[in-house]
């Protein structure tokens, strides 16, 4: 039986879980072995694609006030393509869809959508002009390590697109199914929602209420293509563990410009806090003006990560982590708290 954790903010139709058996859970390490690591070209991920994807909308809201929404694609349109698919593998990932949040070194958990992946997108949507986002300009890349969902991903995409600033995103997750079914599917929503007169995309303007079905065909694809071409956009896909040889198919910066990295929900054991920590540093080092943005849970109950166990293994090799104050995003510290931290180069 796989662990469970006690979160909420998931999608609308997953229950909030609790942790089943906190030995069991703490059991479960970080699995790497043979697993492959991959990069999968973005002309082989939209073949793979259905005929329309169903969506919701996820709402953002800025500590300022400002307020966007998000297409999201929807976890039982994903379960019907998983279906129609008809695969052995197919079928696993279902089974941890049903079962469980996450299970280490099988499913970690990029279908749902994490609170904390909120509260990072929350940030990134409020911290321009002066701050973040304005920074992009000298900015050459984005990497989000755990996309899933690529909620704070889609922010700096969205803005890249109406601001016509050239960046790479590279995305990154340890399921190859999550890249192709839910992270590619979110992106090529979030463009057609901003492109709405041009894409046919049911509801022009988004709310909290909006849904619909986003029908795809060759011509809107070619136009989604297109216009990453026009706009000097690039996007990546990684799948496989944090490694070594997943940053080897990062791609590296010129010496003058940065990467920005994000993460959230990725520090949930002290093996995966690890992990990521070491595939974290090697990006940093690339090129000094880097930094990462990360979202967690404090603490993670029976499991045994936490924020403070990010701290101290930050420090270990060299770098700081701390946490970014007066960030005002609200609801952080219902429940189990929450936080954002951000992570440099000495």
């Amino acid at each position: 039986m796989a662990f469970q954790f006690g979160f909420g903010g998931g999608d609308d139709d997953d229950e909030i879980r609790r942790v089943n058996d906190p030995i069991q859970a703490a059991a479960e390490s970080h699995t790497v072995d043979n697993v492959p690591i991959e990069q999968h070209g973005l002309d082989t991920l939209l073949s793979t694609l259905p005929e329309r994807f169903t969506y919701s909308a996820v709402r953002i809201e800025a500590p300022s006030g400002q307020v966007v929404f998000l297409p999201r694609r929807e976890l039982y349109d994903v379960r019907v393509q998983l279906l129609l698919e008809g695969s052995d593998a197919n079928d696993a990932v279902i089974d941890q869809l049903q079962d469980s949040d996450l299970r280490s070194g099988v499913y970690e958990g990029g279908f749902k959508t994490w609170e904390c992946s909120i509260d990072l997108a929350s940030l990134l949507l409020d911290r321009g002009p002066r701050k973040d986002i304005d920074e992009l300009v000298r900015c050459q890349q984005v990497v989000e390590l755990g996309a899933g969902s690529a909620l704070p991903t889609l922010i700096l995409f969205r803005h890249a697109l109406l601001n016509n600033i050239p960046l790479t995103f590279t995305l990154a997750d340890y399921n190859d199914t999550v890249l192709r079914l839910v992270t590619l599917p979110n992106l090529i929503l979030t463009w057609a929602s901003i492109n709405a007169s041009t894409t046919e995309f049911p509801t022009p303007e988004l709310s909290v209420t909006s849904a619909g079905d986003l029908e795809l065909n060759p011509a809107l694809l070619a136009d989604f293509t297109q216009t990453l071409q026009q706009k000097g956009i690039t996007l990546n896909f990684i799948s496989g563990p944090w490694s070594p040889e997943l940053s080897s198919l990062i791609p590296s910066n010129a010496p003058d410009m940065g990467t920005l990295i994000l993460a959230a929900e990725t520090i949930y054991s002290p093996e995966s806090t690890k992990a990521f920590v070491a595939l974290l540093i090697t990006l940093l080092k690339r090129a000094q003006m880097s930094k990462a943005m990360i979202a967690a849970k404090r603490m993670y109950f029976g499991v045994g990560g936490s924020v403070d166990g990010l701290k101290e293994e930050c420090a270990k090799v060299g770098a700081v982590a701390s946490e970014i104050e007066n960030h005002g995003v609200s609801g952080m510290e219902a429940g189990v708290g929450r936080a954002l931290v951000e992570v440099q180069m000495y």
